[in-house]
């Protein structure tokens, strides 16, 4: 379940489920995998990951459960994508906040500590 925290904004505490959900090696190799296999791709092909089956299984499944992969199709025959609309909504994100750093400088307004 995501975390938030109310002394950040709905948009730092987003960002930081985000970035947390993709915080392991094994996360990233999934989502890896489904984009170099055109965004779309069975269970069967998660596999060539050098990870257990079961442990493939437990991530896929919280990925769909945080809204990051989305399956379709039917038993036997689910395949499974990444959310794209909120893949380029946090890179759009996570290219400010490393933008804001380069520059050093940050926008007024953007915390909001209570």
């Amino acid at each position: 379940m995501p975390f938030s925290d109310s002394k950040f904004s709905n948009a730092d505490n987003e960002l930081a489920n985000f970035a947390k959900a993709l915080a392991l090696p094994v996360r990233i190799a999934i989502i890896r995998t489904i984009m170099l296999n055109g965004n779309t791709i069975t269970k069967e092909n998660f596999y060539e990951i050098p990870f257990h089956h079961e442990t493939i299984n437990k991530h896929i499944a919280e990925l769909k459960t945080l809204g990051i992969i989305k399956a379709s199709g039917y038993k036997g025959n689910i395949k499974y994508s990444i959310d794209e609309h909120l893949f380029d909504s946090m890179a759009m994100k996570i290219a400010q906040l490393f933008s804001f750093v380069s520059n050093k400088q940050l926008p007024v307004n953007t915390y909001h500590f209570q």
